[in-house]
C-alpha cells in the first residue's frame, strides 16, 4: 500500500542509483534519518533533484512503497549560505553528517539529534573563520554531545567505581568504561582499571566545556594543538569503545584540514 507523508529535513548523504535516479538519506525531526530515491534527479531538467543539497532545511514530500521511499516533491526552506561558500566549513559539517548517517538507523526518532545538527550547521553559518585547532574542538564537541544523545553518557565528573567527586590530579582515565575513576579506586582494585591512564586536567576541562556550553561559546577558550589532539584523541576512543557503526576502516578527523594531532582509529 502506497502512502504520502510531508516532513523537513536535513540531507546527510546523495549517490548514485542507477542510470538516471540518486540515492538520498536524510535526518528528520519526527521520522529520524531516512532514505529514499529521486527518480530522475541526475538528468538536467529534474525537478526535485536541484533542491536536494546537504546543507539546507528541506521540506520533502515522500511516497512510500512496499519497495522503499521514494521523494515527489522537494522545496528548500532554509539554506545555510555562508556555510556553503566556505571550503571548510563544508569538510567539518560533512565530516558530522558522514557520521550521522553511518550511525543513525532508519526510522527511529530523534528531535533532539535533529536540533543539534542544525545548530552545528549554524554556527558554522554563522562563524566566519576557524583555525585548524578550533575545527577539530568543534567536531569533537559535536561528538560529544552526539553519544550522549545516543545514550552513552560519558562520566567527568564522578567517578565511575565509588561514585565519589573526581578531585583535582587525583583520577585516571578509562575510554572504554567512558570516564574518570579515581586513584584510590585504581589502587583498590588494579586488575580492573589496568587500561586507565593519566590525563592532563586541561584535557578533562576541555571535554567538560566541550560537552556542555554552546557552540558560539566555542569561540572563547584559548586552545593548545596539543591539548586538542589529545581531546580529539579521547573522543574518537571513546567513539570506537561505544557506538556501533563507529567504523575503524576511516578515521573521520582526517576529514578536517589541518588536523594539530594524527588521531588513529585503531
Amino acid at each position: 500500500m502506497w502512502s504520502s507523508l510531508k516532513t523537513e529535513g536535513i540531507i546527510l548523504s546523495v549517490g548514485h542509483f542507477r542510470e538516471a535516479d540518486r540515492r538520498y538519506s536524510a535526518l528528520t525531526p519526527a521520522l529520524g534519518k531516512i532514505e529514499f530515491i529521486g527518480r530522475g534527479a541526475r538528468k538536467g531538467k529534474a525537478k526535485v533533484g536541484p533542491h536536494l543539497d546537504p546543507f539546507a532545511i528541506i521540506d520533502l514530500e515522500i511516497i512510500k512503497g512496499a519497495r522503499g521511499m521514494t521523494v515527489i516533491g522537494a522545496e528548500r526552506k532554509h539554506a545555510f549560505r555562508e556555510l556553503s561558500e566556505s571550503f571548510d566549513h563544508r569538510i567539518l559539517a560533512g565530516a558530522a553528517a558522514a557520521l550521522l548517517d553511518k550511525i543513525v538507523r532508519p526510522e527511529l526518532e530523534d528531535f533532539e539529534l535533529y536540533t543539534e545538527y542544525r545548530l552545528l550547521l549554524q554556527f558554522l553559518n554563522d562563524t566566519s573563520v576557524l583555525t585548524p585547532a578550533r575545527t577539530t574542538f568543534v567536531l569533537g564537541g559535536f561528538l560529544l554531545r552526539m553519544l550522549s544523545m545516543l545514550g552513552y553518557e560519558i562520566e567527568l565528573s564522578r567517578c565511575l567505581a565509588c561514585k565519589g567527586d573526581i578531585l583535582p590530579l587525583s583520577f585516571r582515565w578509562h575510554d572504554g568504561h567512558g570516564g574518570l575513576v579515581c586513584t584510590n579506586c585504581v589502587l583498590a582494585t588494579p586488575s580492573e582499571w589496568v587500561a586507565a591512564r593519566a590525563l592532563e586536567e586541561e584535557i578533562i576541562t576541555l571535554m567538560r566545556f566541550a560537552r556542555d556550553a554552546s557552540y558560539a561559546d566555542y569561540l572563547r577558550p584559548a586552545l593548545r594543538s596539543d591539548h586538542v589532539g589529545a581531546f580529539a584523541m579521547c573522543v574518537n576512543d571513546l567513539m570506537r569503545h561505544h557506538v556501533p557503526g563507529y567504523g575503524e576502516e576511516v578515521c573521520y578527523w582526517h576529514l578536517l584540514p589541518s588536523v594539530p594531532v594524527a588521531v588513529s582509529a585503531s
